[in-house]
């Protein structure tokens, strides 16, 4: 599927934040007006649609592919482009957001079920993110 909208700038770890408990004991937590946690829930609700009526609860392949806008500084010549993103928000962390939508959503039962996995960022002049989730199978174990 395609999901048309602007991938994260700010990742789950950009959000943590350490705040204090009504008993007055420090904790590691996200704020509840963080900025990816606005992004999630508008992603989550994106996806839901097309969410299936049963989660995958076998091992599964993922693929997924982060497109973003061009940077201003972008030469207008190389404006319809697509170039590999070299900047941050790192690749992983995008991952991690995209698979705990994924299991939230009840897309895949759980994210331990990914064994295996593809992913890529680009600066495109269509921003969105492209995922992909196939059925995997392993040959039965040979003995040599």
């Amino acid at each position: 599927m395609f999901v048309k909208i602007e991938p994260t700038k700010t990742t789950h770890q950009s959000s943590l934040r350490i705040l204090k408990g009504r008993n007055g004991r420090m904790f590691v937590g996200k704020m509840s007006s963080s900025p990816h946690k606005r992004w999630v829930a508008q992603f989550e609700k994106l996806i839901q649609a097309a969410a299936p009526a049963n989660p995958v609860d076998e091992p599964v392949q993922c693929e997924m592919r982060f497109y973003f806008s061009h940077l201003k500084s972008t030469k207008k010549s190389l404006l319809d482009c697509t170039s590999y993103k070299t900047t941050r928000p790192d690749l992983d962390n995008l991952e991690k957001s995209i698979l705990d939508s994924l299991v939230r959503c009840g897309f895949i039962k759980d994210d331990s079920l990914v064994c295996e996995k593809h992913s890529s960022k680009y600066h495109s002049p269509d921003f969105g993110i492209f995922i992909s989730l196939k059925n995997t199978s392993i040959p039965p174990c040979q003995k040599s």
